[in-house]
């Protein structure tokens, strides 16, 4: 039985801008989909390096997005910062924080915000470790805040992907969570050292896939581990 991450999905007020915020960044949008609650999109790199992300617009919902304090970031990996930064301004999308060398990693990093609100990290490694200089922009991981990160590194870990890394940086513990032969996208989870406030979902994040070669096993097997269940494995006729 192997698991590995798929997409994650955000809810987003207008789909359309949302789209072309990822499509402005080099990401292609390769479907769009209609359910009985919401229409969705998913954008990724068009030779599928990468993770993915997905946007839904619920049609019942047509507030702003609540934020919470759940969703921190997502990263767009690059080898072009200068042209992927340059293209997300001559958009009039906004910015954070202007491209910038970081001193601990051999990275320069700049910051900027889709429409709905939501923090973008734009990465270019120097060298990127899989020896890439060509790809232009592929997605990153996806970064969260738990409010226990052991805890958590073990419910994904039983759900079969595994801790590549751990890291603190000033005030927050981080780790990343993959399958462990680079399959599929990455999850990050940041715990907060010095707030200890309950962390809200708000209305931003909706759901993270995890794909399997055996549902019914991984189901098992999560179940054994102690999670919640919240829908038993079924086939879904229009997939």
């Amino acid at each position: 039985m192997e698991a590995w991450l798929g997409q994650y999905c955000i809810n987003v007020t207008d789909l359309d801008a949302g789209v072309k915020f990822y499509e402005t960044l080099g990401l292609t949008n390769t479907s769009r989909t209609e359910i009985p609650n919401a229409f969705e999109a998913i954008v990724e790199n068009a030779d599928l390096k990468g993770g993915k992300i997905q946007l839904a617009r619920q049609k019942e919902n047509t507030e702003p997005i609540n934020h919470g304090n759940a969703f921190w970031k997502a990263y767009i990996n690059t080898n072009d910062m200068e042209r992927l930064y340059q293209a997300a301004m001559d958009a009039g999308y906004e910015s954070q924080s202007a491209p910038a060398r970081a001193d601990r990693w051999p990275v320069t990093v700049a910051f900027i915000r889709d429409p709905d609100g939501y923090l973008v990290e734009l990465v270019q490694r120097h060298p990127w470790l899989d020896g890439d200089d060509t790809t232009y922009t592929w997605v990153g991981q996806y970064c969260v805040y738990v409010s226990d990160i052991e805890r958590t590194i073990k419910h994904y870990e039983g759900l079969g992907l595994s801790c590549t890394s751990q890291t603190d940086i000033p005030n927050v513990s981080e780790a990343i969570l993959e399958n462990a032969n680079g399959q599929g996208g990455k999850i990050q989870l940041a715990q907060k050292l010095d707030d200890d406030s309950p962390i809200d979902m708000g209305t931003a994040m909706w759901k993270l896939y995890v794909h399997t070669d055996d549902c019914e096993g991984l189901h098992k097997a999560a179940l054994g581990a102690g999670f919640r269940e919240m829908m038993k494995p079924m086939l879904l006729e229009q997939w």
